[in-house]
């Protein structure tokens, strides 16, 4: 016989207490996880990443951040490079092409440069970026003569613009070639100084707030051992002194 129930009919009280304990449950266990949450969330907000809890950028920078260091910018023009070979060492002293000796040394001093955090751009001679251009320092090797001279034939020359936009600037750079470069490489410095050197075509082409120099690393012939054996020496003496220049460091006074 099936048994009707009577939905109206009060449900046993074992049943009641079952959902009641039930119910309780259910409460407490919430209420320990929603604690333990709050517990190890952070005391600045929620724990993930969100576009509303953001630092907010303009124009790519994130401005809660240290504001970055500007990059130094160097232009290294290499003698000679597009135009013509520059002088030339008769096959006797092996033949070597100036505009060859200079391209090796600036290159060198590009890397060393940019190991150092310098930006660097490497020129031809009559390169087109030379009109206008504007950066920290402007730097022009070159090699000097392969004819003998006896006894004045050895020693580098560095020579700034006749007419110089930022004379106390260019001045400092003069300064710090002359001193880095003669202390790295041992040559003297040699005071015979050109016309064609301070009336250099680029001085007059780069920005007028651009310091720039020219410098002759050596000799072909009585110098040509530094020149072609260990031009790593020479291109670091020229970046000692062109970080010497951009990082205002001491100049000895000797």
């Amino acid at each position: 016989m099936k048994i009707q129930y009577d939905p109206n009919e009060k449900q046993p009280q074992s049943r009641l207490l079952k959902k009641t304990l039930k119910g309780l449950l259910n409460v407490s266990l919430v209420a320990v996880i929603t604690a333990t949450l709050f517990t190890a969330l952070p005391a600045t907000g929620i724990g993930f990443k969100s576009p509303l809890f953001q630092p907010v950028q303009t124009n790519g920078e994130n401005l809660g951040s240290e504001t970055p260091v500007a990059t130094l910018h160097v232009g290294l023009v290499v003698g000679h490079w597009g135009h013509d070979v520059g002088a030339i060492c008769p096959d006797s002293l092996g033949g070597y092409r100036e505009v060859d000796i200079n391209y090796t040394i600036a290159d060198l001093t590009r890397q060393y440069l940019q190991a150092e955090g310098v930006e660097v751009d490497l020129l031809k001679e009559f390169d087109e970026h030379l009109k206008g251009y504007d950066g920290d320092a402007l730097i022009s090797i070159h090699a000097d003569t392969c004819e003998y001279i006896p006894e004045l034939g050895t020693g580098f020359k560095i020579a700034e613009a006749v007419d110089n936009k930022r004379p106390e600037q260019a001045a400092r750079l003069m300064a710090c070639m002359k001193n880095r470069y003669g202390n790295a490489t041992g040559l003297r410095y040699d005071h015979r100084i050109t016309p064609d050197m301070t009336s250099y075509h680029a001085f007059s082409e780069v920005d007028p707030n651009t310091p720039a120099v020219i410098i002759e690393t050596g000799y072909m012939n009585q110098d040509r051992e530094l020149l072609t054996k260990n031009p790593s020496l020479v291109a670091r003496g020229i970046t000692a002194g062109i970080m010497c220049y951009l990082n205002r460091e001491e100049i000895s006074t000797e």
